[in-house]
């Protein structure tokens, strides 16, 4: 979708045929977040209300249920043949160039139930707004040691609409994707559906030099930073300041506690508890801070963005503290 530059298509389709859309990965954004046929906390209906779900330039993977959504019928558009899923049933499929096929299908006929389809939409938009809301005391949690969603309940605040947002690491940038609203196509880079860690720095240099005037935030998990931080020295030599955010709970958290979960025990899951991310950024020619309270999160977040150098809020959260996940793999 974002390759092919296709969100102008993507926007005037839904409009004119009143489709719910949802975005994965580098499709954030696509769609404005607050767009009033965007949503992202009500996904599970796809597989219990949806009849029809139609799947644009993403592949039928495991984020995707591997292409089963319920009783609904499956339409996979992709921007090649080779790029169409055989493994799942689907109805239809069509391939190639996207922005040409979206552009197409906006000017195809007005929907035949329009009054069916506004009430699914608006059933929808009333169960992501509960959604949301359950969201708020997590996101303004006062819980020490800091819980993840604390985190980004701040970052939320000082983010520009247009900013870039990089994820690197497991579950503290699955918050992320959970909490971090993406208004702008491009503005939103992660590890992909196989958690290549270690993208983040290089991705936060291109960031920089693309988009000299916006901000750029590299949000990193502490097990992630392990594999590029020293590169925070390349940002220093060629004066890109990037605000660096790392979650630092001491383990690989997506690996601990699973293994707890699964085993009763875990091995080979944990870090240095604390360990001061922080100065190795400042020994580099940058600056940062350690952060241990949740109010100290803002200010500190202020400071890195506007600090004019790479700087990284090194914040200690809680080691027991798991994001909820579940797994659909067959």
């Amino acid at each position: 979708m974002y390759w092919d530059g296709a969100w102008e298509g993507l926007a005037a389709w839904a409009e004119a045929q009143r489709l719910p859309v949802f975005a994965n990965g580098l499709g954030r954004g696509c769609l404005p977040a607050d767009h009033e046929l965007f949503f992202s906390r009500t996904r599970q209906m796809l597989r219990t209300d949806a009849d029809l779900v139609i799947v644009a330039g993403t592949p039928l993977d495991f984020r995707l249920s591997f292409g089963r959504f319920g009783d609904a019928r499956v339409v996979h558009l992709a921007d090649s043949a080779e790029s169409v899923s055989h493994h799942a049933p689907i109805a239809a499929s069509v391939a190639g160039d996207l922005a040409q096929t979206l552009a197409a299908l906006a000017e195809g006929p007005a929907p035949a139930y329009p009054a069916a389809r506004r009430q699914w939409v608006e059933s929808l938009r009333a169960a992501e707004r509960s959604a949301r809301s359950r969201d708020d005391e997590l996101l303004a949690a006062a819980a020490e040691p800091i819980l993840p969603a604390r985190v980004y309940g701040e970052l939320r605040r000082v983010l520009d609409r247009d900013a870039v947002v990089i994820g690197d690491g497991g579950d503290f940038v699955s918050y992320a994707g959970r909490f971090v609203d993406s208004y702008v196509p491009g503005r939103w880079l992660d590890p992909g559906p196989y958690g290549c860690l270690g993208t983040g720095l290089g991705y936060a240099m291109a960031a920089r030099i693309v988009h000299p005037d916006r901000q750029v935030v590299l949000l990193l998990g502490d097990g992630a930073a392990g594999f590029s931080l020293m590169d925070a020295d390349s940002l220093v030599r060629h004066n890109l300041p990037v605000a660096i955010v790392v979650g630092n709970n001491g383990c690989w958290g997506l690996e601990k506690h699973p293994m707890r979960q699964l085993y009763g025990y875990d091995v080979a899951a944990d870090l240095q508890a604390g360990c001061r991310y922080d100065q190795v950024v400042a020994a580099l020619g940058g600056a940062g801070e350690t952060v241990e309270r949740p109010d100290e999160i803002a200010p500190a977040l202020k400071r890195a963005l506007a600090a004019g150098v790479p700087y990284l809020v090194n914040v200690i959260c809680d080691p027991e503290h798991a994001y909820p996940r579940r797994s659909n793999l067959g």
